[in-house]
């Protein structure tokens, strides 16, 4: 029978213990890194839990890319979530200014009518 250099190979399933450290270090990396940044998001720049997951996320997006690891990359951290979370809360600011300003029902109320 000839084999030849098509011939697959039965793949090993992963072994469960191996999976277990994996999992314990990502768990790990969650409670020493993740948390503590969500909590200080929510804390100091009074976000919702989920909008501080969000930016927690984005901030380690970013680090990803742009994180220089020679420096000290935990307090680099820290500072691109403190500023996503002040820009998140200039947006949502911004937004609810224009909302208010330019309202449907606010034109109603005040006797302006649609331009549309």
């Amino acid at each position: 029978m000839n084999k030849g250099r098509y011939s697959r190979r039965p793949q090993k399933a992963p072994d469960q213990n191996s999976l277990i450290p994996e999992a314990r270090s990502t768990d790990a990396f969650y409670r020493e890194f993740f948390l503590p940044l969500v909590r200080r998001a929510v804390w100091r720049h009074g976000l919702s839990a989920d909008d501080a997951r969000d930016i927690v996320q984005d901030a380690f997006l970013i680090a990803l890319k742009k994180m220089n690891s020679a420096r000290r990359p935990e307090a680099w951290l820290v500072q691109v979530v403190d500023y996503l979370a002040l820009n998140h809360r200039r947006k949502t600011t911004r937004r609810s200014k224009l909302l208010a300003k330019w309202s449907p029902r606010d034109r109603l109320r005040t006797g302006e009518e649609d331009p549309e």
